[in-house]
């Protein structure tokens, strides 16, 4: 199950398709530096979306912080070590 990782930076934006397992060790800071550098150096510039699509999530490196659209993590029993929050994505939305 793929997720379109958003990396914002200060006023750019890149994306790049991760597995869930990725999303959850880069919440948990689990990942080494040189899976950092490859994951920015693969992500493609992009904007944001008006409107995520389920299985989005947007991160800030900066700031330590995640907003989760309907990624199907359980934040409760992951741990995070960054400050994530989780949305839910239903028609209301759209």
């Amino acid at each position: 199950m793929d997720i379109s990782l958003y990396i914002k930076e200060e006023s750019n934006v890149r994306m790049l398709k991760v597995p869930l397992y990725i999303v959850r060790d880069l919440l948990r800071d689990r990942l080494s530096n040189s899976e950092l550098k490859r994951i920015y150096r693969f992500a493609e510039k992009t904007t944001l979306p008006n409107i995520f699509k389920p299985k989005s999530i947007v991160i800030d490196f900066q700031n330590k912080t995640a907003r989760c659209f309907s990624t199907g993590l359980n934040i409760e029993t992951l741990e995070p070590t960054w400050n994530v929050k989780n949305e839910e994505v239903t028609l209301m939305n759209y």
